[in-house]
């Protein structure tokens, strides 16, 4: 399944990645041609919609270090944060054209192209952080990948950890009777605008750099993230209510168009997956690590936390939206919370 929007955007994503990086992806002669496949130098454009205090930026730097130190300088990476390439959905429908070589996102951005990657936006499906690395960690989450690159055409590198996604509000959110009417920013993902509806929100889809100025304006009453993603992006300074959710938990992943990945030498290939999945590794760890901090920082900058009292009410609301998830991503759904 394709966006629609995708034919109406991509000429500018095109223009503005070509104006900023001149050639992305391609390889160079040691005379500077551009050249095709097998040649020295390797030129690679990363995105994310990230400020350069998010997590994602760290990962972006040793990505690009540890490549360019591995391939002993044939590849080096170009690192655009803040979402100077366009939103994350058009730094995504961008690794198409090659205005874009790799972008920091989850799963949950390539809805648009295929319904399997709904299996990381079903709500409520996991208990615990153990039981999200059991799958991602394990041979199930490799076959969920490697059908999602499949149906997609998107590679999936790394896995790094983002925590449980919150509910930030203007006011505060203990039981689901406090969500009532609330307009609530999720992400373009149809499974999450359809969650928060269903738990009788109103869910709008904004790009993420517009929601600070959103919720202090009042358009927004509120949003949802991991932790890393309220503090280091200050949404706490204008939606200071956390009511722990813990609704939905993902990875980031360094997102590739797979037919690019595999038009590389295979020494280049190894070298750009290898990287990843051990900068993967070690972001996971750090969120794991840093997930109290994160909260005693957010508490020290003015945050309160809140509860959820009636959870269940949650789970029960939204049990039509995954019962309408396609067939295959419910297999999936059952061996996973067999796993709980």
């Amino acid at each position: 399944m394709r966006n629609t929007k995708l034919l109406a955007s991509l000429a500018g994503v095109a223009a503005t990645g070509l104006l900023l990086t001149g050639c992305s992806g391609t390889s160079e002669t040691g005379d500077g041609a551009a050249s095709g496949a097998g040649d020295e130098a390797y030129n690679l454009v990363l995105g994310h919609a990230g400020s350069t205090t998010d997590p994602r930026q760290w990962a972006s730097e040793e990505f690009a270090k540890r490549v360019e130190e591995a391939s002993d300088g044939r590849v080096t990476v170009e690192i655009h944060s803040d979402s100077t390439l366009g939103t994350w959905e058009e730094m995504i429908d961008g690794l198409q054209l090659g205005s874009t070589d790799i972008v920091i996102e989850s799963i949950l951005s390539l809805e648009a192209y295929t319904e399997l990657a709904a299996v990381e936006t079903a709500p409520f499906l996991y208990e615990s952080s153990d039981q999200f690395f059991e799958v991602w960690d394990g041979e199930l989450g490799d076959e969920i990948k490697q059908s999602i690159t499949d149906a997609s055409g998107y590679a999936m590198l790394g896995n790094m950890f983002r925590g449980s996604r919150e509910l930030t509000t203007k006011e505060p959110v203990t039981e689901l009777a406090d969500v009532q009417g609330l307009t609530i920013r999720t992400p373009s993902a149809q499974t999450m605008l359809d969650t928060w509806n269903a738990l009788g929100a109103r869910a709008e889809a904004l790009p993420f750099n517009e929601v600070y100025s959103a919720l202090e304006s009042g358009v927004l009453d509120g949003q949802e993230n991991p932790l890393d993603a309220i503090y280091f992006n200050s949404i706490h300074e204008v939606a200071p209510h956390i009511g722990m959710t813990s609704h939905m938990y993902a990875n980031y992943h360094f997102l590739m168009w797979n037919d690019t990945l595999q038009g590389y030498p295979e020494d280049i290939r190894t070298i750009i997956e290898e990287t990843a999945a051990e900068v993967g590794a070690e972001y996971s760890e750090r969120t794991l690590a840093n997930e109290e901090q994160y909260r005693a920082d957010l508490e020290a900058a003015g945050a309160e936390f809140h509860e959820i009292t009636d959870r269940e009410a949650w789970v029960e609301a939204v049990q039509p939206v995954v019962d309408a998830l396609p067939e295959q991503v419910q297999t999936w759904i059952d061996q996973i919370r067999e796993l709980g």
